[in-house]
């Protein structure tokens, strides 16, 4: 599964965002409120990024059910032609983020994004976004490591028919002090069945 689009550009983070004013009782005038708000450049922004990703979802395979599992993760690598120098690559993905949110995946807290190279591109600055879905699950590279991992729990008193807390954390990421190493997992918590 892998999802490839061709973006704008998205507004910088120092120009996403203006205060929002409003009404004070006390000083009987607006005064900005302490809160900001995605400025005008902002929501044109990602309203462009929400069209172009829109149209070029469809003929791709991307499952959007698969993302919202709160186990899975993904990577999305960006290729990013900016029009000029001196722009920060760091700052543009709280709006590439949020825009597609909802679209490509359920929630940006499982996305895991990879600047993989930043060029220059005067007459058509771009990003170029790729994701797939990572290796890993829970603090396990991949599922031989798990299944390797629970064929030992199921040998032990802990294991309880799979409902094993250390087994069911590392699962979903959390590390615990009875796995050790996370490079290596091994349970100092193991008491064999007898």
């Amino acid at each position: 599964m892998q999802l490839k689009l061709l973006l704008p550009v998205p507004t910088s983070i120092n120009a996403l965002y203006i205060n929002q004013w409003g009404y004070d009782h006390k000083l009987k005038r607006n005064a900005p409120t302490g809160a900001k708000i995605l400025s005008k450049e902002g929501e044109k922004c990602k309203e462009q990024i929400q069209f172009h990703t829109q149209k070029q979802l469809e003929g791709q395979e991307w499952d959007y059910e698969w993302t919202v599992d709160k186990n899975n993760f993904m990577f999305m690598d960006v290729w990013i032609y900016f029009s000029r120098r001196g722009r920060d690559s760091d700052n543009i993905f709280k709006l590439l983020s949020d825009s597609l949110e909802k679209l490509v995946y359920d929630n940006d807290s499982r996305v895991l994004p990879r600047v993989q190279r930043v060029l220059y591109d005067t007459k058509n600055p771009r990003i170029q976004v790729e994701f797939s879905p990572v290796d890993y699950i829970g603090i396990f590279r991949n599922s031989e490591e798990i299944d390797e991992f629970e064929s030992r729990c199921k040998t032990c008193t802990r294991y309880l028919d799979g409902r094993c807390s250390i087994l069911n954390d590392s699962l979903i990421g959390t590390v615990r002090e009875e796995i050790g190493d996370v490079d290596d997992p091994n349970c100092t918590a193991y008491k064999e069945k007898k």
